[in-house]
This record gives C-alpha cells, sequence and structure tokens, in this order.
C-alpha cells in the first residue's frame, strides 16, 4: 500500500522533474531568440528623476575648476579604486600603475596621430576612429568652445545579459547572444556610451567622441546645471550577470519545512575574470584614440566610484583587473612607437590580432577559450541542465537585447537549487 508521505514525495519528485526540464528549456530559448537588428528607440518615455547631490563624492569634485581633487594621479587613484560587489568600493590605490603615472593629465608620450592612424586602418576601424583623428573630443557645458574638452573616460560593464541562476556559458567571450552589438545600437540615436565593447572584440561607435553625451547620475545633477556634458567620454564593457541568493528553510504548522530561494532576481554575481583580454586591449585602443584627440592622456574612471555617493548608484565595472588594462596600454604604446617607414615595408606596425574584428558589428569567431566553469563542482541534477544549455550555446542560432528581462522567470531559476543550496555562493 502506498503510504500518504510516499505519495507526497512521488508528486514533489514529479513536481521537481517537471521544472527541471521547464528550467533547461526556457534556458536554452532566452539563448536561441532571433536575431535583433537594434533596440528601436532608446529615450526614455518619461524625464529621468532630478538628481540632487548631498556631496561633491568620494574624490572630491570642485565644480568651479571642473575637475577632482589632486593631480592626475592623485585623481586616477581614486577614481579607479577597486568596485566590491553591491556597489561597495574598496580603498583608493596606493599607487597607479607606472604606465598610467607617467601619463594621466599630461601630454608627454602622446603616440603620433600618424602612428595611430596607420594601427587603427590596420584593425579595420578607419572609419570609425582613424577619419576622425584630427577633430577634437568633445567639451564641457554641451560643447561649450571656451569651456575645457573632456578629461575623463568613464568605464561602465553593460550588467547584462541578466542569466538568472543560469550558469555563465563556457564560451562566454565568443557567444553570439552575450556578444551582440546590434542589440546597443539605438534608432533614434540614444546609445548608452560613446564605445561599446564585447568580449570578442568588437566595437560599436554609440556617439563618436565629439559629441557630448552623459552616463551617470552625477552629470545630470542640477546642481551643474548641465555644465557636465562632454566632460566625461563613456566606455561600455559587455559583461553578463547572474543573480545571488540564499536559501532558507520555511516552517510550515503540522508540516515539514522546505527549502526556498530569496533575492535571486539582483544581479550581482560577475563572471571572473570580469572581461577578456581583446576588451582590455581594446579599451587601452579608445583611450589613446580619446588622448591623442585631446592632445594629454585623459584620466580614467569607474562608473561606480563617480556615483557612490547617489542613491540608486551602479556597481560597475566589476571584477575589474588594472594590471591587465595597463598591460595592454604598454603594448599598444610600444607598438606605436615602431617604425612607421611605410605601410607594407618590414619595419611597418603590425595589428594586434588577438583583439582585431572584422568590424564593429561581427564577432570574431575564430577566438576559442578555455575558460573553466566559475560555478565550481555540481551534482547530477545540475550538471545534466548545464550541459543541455552548453551544447544550445554552442549553435550560435540568435542574438539578444540589451537586457534579457525574459530570462527572469522562476522557471529557468530552479535548474541548479538543490545543488546550489550545499554550496558556497560563488
Amino acid at each position: 500500500m502506498i503510504t500518504s508521505e510516499s505519495a507526497e514525495k512521488s508528486r514533489l519528485s514529479g513536481v521537481a522533474g517537471m521544472r527541471r526540464a521547464a528550467a533547461i528549456f526556457l534556458g536554452i530559448a532566452m539563448l536561441t531568440a532571433a536575431p535583433l537588428a537594434a533596440w528601436g528607440d532608446c529615450k526614455p518615455k518619461r524625464a529621468l528623476p532630478k538628481i540632487v547631490l548631498k556631496s561633491m563624492g568620494p574624490c572630491a569634485f570642485d565644480p568651479e575648476q571642473l575637475q577632482f581633487a589632486g593631480d592626475g594621479k592623485q585623481q586616477t587613484s581614486c577614481l579607479i579604486q577597486p568596485v566590491a560587489k553591491r556597489a561597495k568600493l574598496e580603498a583608493p590605490l596606493d599607487a597607479v600603475p607606472e604606465v598610467f603615472a607617467v601619463r594621466v593629465g599630461q601630454s608627454a608620450l602622446l603616440p603620433s596621430r600618424e602612428a595611430l592612424h596607420t594601427y587603427l586602418s590596420a584593425q579595420g576601424l578607419a572609419d570609425d576612429f582613424a577619419a576622425h583623428l584630427s577633430r577634437p573630443i568633445a567639451r564641457a557645458n554641451d560643447n561649450d568652445e571656451t569651456a575645457p574638452m573632456a578629461r575623463y573616460l568613464v568605464i561602465h560593464d553593460t550588467s547584462g545579459p541578466f542569466l538568472g541562476v543560469t550558469p555563465f556559458p563556457i564560451n562566454i567571450d565568443t557567444h553570439r547572444k552575450i556578444n551582440n552589438l546590434a542589440g546597443h545600437r539605438c534608432e533614434d540615436g540614444w546609445e548608452s556610451a560613446h564605445v561599446v565593447i564585447n568580449r570578442s572584440g568588437g566595437m560599436l561607435l554609440g556617439h563618436e567622441l565629439a559629441v557630448p553625451w552623459r552616463a551617470t547620475k552625477f552629470e545630470r545633477a542640477v546642481d551643474f546645471n548641465g555644465r557636465l556634458k562632454g566632460l566625461f567620454l563613456h566606455v561600455e564593457m559587455i559583461q553578463p550577470r547572474r543573480g545571488e541568493y540564499r536559501m532558507v528553510k520555511v516552517k510550515r504548522k503540522g508540516r515539514r519545512g522546505r527549502w526556498v530561494r530569496r533575492g535571486a532576481k539582483n544581479d550581482a554575481i560577475a563572471p571572473m575574470p570580469g572581461f577578456s583580454a581583446a576588451q582590455y586591449d581594446r579599451l587601452a585602443l579608445v583611450y589613446t584614440v580619446a588622448s591623442v584627440r585631446a592632445e594629454r592622456w585623459l584620466i580614467p574612471a569607474f562608473h561606480a566610484v563617480i556615483d557612490n555617493h547617489i542613491r540608486g548608484g551602479h556597481d560597475d565595472p566589476q571584477n575589474f583587473q588594472l594590471a591587465k588594462f595597463a598591460a595592454s596600454l604598454e603594448r599598444l604604446t610600444e607598438r606605436l612607437r615602431a617604425p612607421t617607414q611605410s605601410a607594407d615595408g618590414p619595419d611597418a606596425m603590425q595589428p594586434d590580432t588577438t583583439a582585431s574584428v572584422p568590424s564593429a558589428m561581427e564577432e570574431n569567431s575564430t577566438m576559442t577559450t578555455d575558460r573553466k566553469k566559475q560555478n565550481g563542482s555540481e551534482t547530477n541534477e545540475a550538471t545534466e541542465a548545464n550541459e543541455a544549455m552548453n551544447r544550445e550555446f554552442g549553435k550560435d542560432r540568435g542574438t539578444p537585447r540589451k537586457d534579457a528581462d525574459d530570462i527572469k522567470g522562476d522557471a529557468v531559476q530552479e535548474a541548479n537549487d538543490a545543488a546550489r543550496a550545499r554550496r558556497p555562493l560563488p
């Protein structure tokens, strides 16, 4: 005779199986959607809320001088202090890497426009970047001729696509949906940043560097009355996110307790490493292009640091490795110092093939990676779900919108509950 307890266990087992199947199906569906040509119109339908500052931030911005406190090195040390989970800032750097220390805020060691033009053309970036090298970059106060040119390059991450509790795919750097640049293009010209860089090294020029554009709450503060528009240039780096959650046992009167998930709809978990080598190379290139056009090295800054003192400030970029950015800039500047006798001669500069892409809208399909799953060992239940997902990842059948809200459903989040409840969070 089947007891009521065994019947209940059988029922729950069947429900769990259905949920696992639904999670796998939904996870596959979210990564095989039809390609999207563009977001459409991106301009907010309603006016953004007003920002009123209570302070000038952790790096003490001077509204009269339109710059943060200290010299170039001191500003850099503060503005690129490491960003921990949930937008918590770690201590400012004791010292910035030498490649930045001898450059930031100065005109020394800038490569020639000719050398940079040759390099950009070899990289297939003649139209978007090389063609504009003779032009100045944006100026503050919405391109007021009497205002200073942009002084800061703000580094962001896209914090998406959002994967819920689905593990990051093994081919994260080459996956078409994650690295789709078309999803960041706006038909109405309201792209989120001047440049968007995907994990394969592809770039989308959202706004030419001479165009003033705001992408932080700090810039929009009513305290400045628009004077900061053009003082900052913005670069978005594609980085998917997962939700962080904890399992809580809920007691029920007269019945056995059950484990439930809490807090999985946030986007607190970023991949490690946070960005690919190709992204750091491209970031160094954009930084150099902007600095050459400004005729002095810009000061790099993190979005989270600039908005840290403002309610609702962001947490990006996560898991940014400054040493890798510095190494990419060092390699690039060394390459740009190489002889440039002729474009085809033996001394001509060679492009950085590790980051080269055919165009801003194409992914580098030749890049490979042996990246290991950051999610640790898993039980058979979770492994089955992951393997099914990863088989589909390799098909590369679609591309996403920038924010994949449609993958936040509870069905996706059920796939690995049993396994993750028994191991620490990533």
